[in-house]
């Protein structure tokens, strides 16, 4: 993943919205919870409700699509 598209998934979960990661190497995926900025970090909670902290260069962004009508 890029630097930027980190930034925007921790402003994403910091506003309280759902943002989501998968990581290719463990074919894990969770929400992102919270950001280490300095280091790169991100805290994901699993589906399974695991807690992970993954290296943004090693993630890589999930496109859920919404289900349901668009207001």
């Amino acid at each position: 993943m890029k630097k930027e598209r980190f930034e925007s998934l921790c402003q994403t979960a910091e506003s309280g919205q759902d943002a989501f990661i998968s990581h290719p190497d463990t074919r894990e995926r969770g929400m992102v919870t919270s950001c280490i900025r300095p280091t790169g970090h991100m805290m994901i909670r699993t589906p399974e409700g695991q807690t992970r902290c993954w290296d943004y260069h090693d993630c890589e962004e999930m496109n859920l699509r919404k289900s349901g009508p668009m207001l």
